[in-house]
């Protein structure tokens, strides 16, 4: 896949997240979901990180790939779970459908950016991820994988979302 289709991609998500959130009614936000954890309005705003920390893996991926793959063979994935949880949990009685947008339309721009940034031959570069990581991200991660896992951990949680018949 090229940076157009790429480009493309996340375009797409993009809007299909703003359909997701415009299809749940804001009083929907409190209820719980298939992860015990996590309530709808957790998983929406869990949702709207994964951009920009996704930016971030693929400029460390680019341009300091050996530190990168350092932390990640050190990096504990309980940590990282633990992290994860900490900034998903208890979201949902601040945010409201307009925040949502918005911090995803920031994410989106950041993402975009990093795109347009990137160059064609860096998107076979890669990352080694621990394989007790993210299911969809361990082993050899390449740039191309970490910008098509933008959607990937959209439609995740939107398949959760369906099951649990919200929208």
């Amino acid at each position: 896949m090229n940076k157009a289709e790429l480009g493309r991609e996340l375009d797409e998500t993009h809007r299909r997240f703003i359909d997701l959130v415009e299809s749940i009614p804001e009083s929907d936000y409190s209820l719980p979901s298939d992860n015990p954890a996590w309530t709808v309005g957790d998983i929406l705003f869990h949702i709207t990180l994964g951009p920009r920390a996704l930016a971030l893996e693929v400029w460390m991926t680019i341009y300091a790939a050996g530190l990168y793959n350092l932390l990640m063979r050190h990096f504990p994935s309980r940590f990282f779970n633990s992290v994860n949880a900490w900034f998903g949990s208890g979201r949902s009685a601040r945010v409201n459908r307009q925040s949502l947008l918005k911090v995803y339309g920031e994410a989106h721009a950041v993402i975009k950016s990093r795109l347009k940034r990137t160059r064609e031959e860096d998107l076979a570069k890669t990352a080694v991820y621990p394989l007790d990581y993210v299911s969809d991200l361990k082993g050899e991660v390449s740039i191309e994988r970490l910008f098509r896992y933008v959607t990937g951990h959209f439609e995740e949680h939107e398949r959760a979302l369906r099951r649990d018949s919200l929208v």
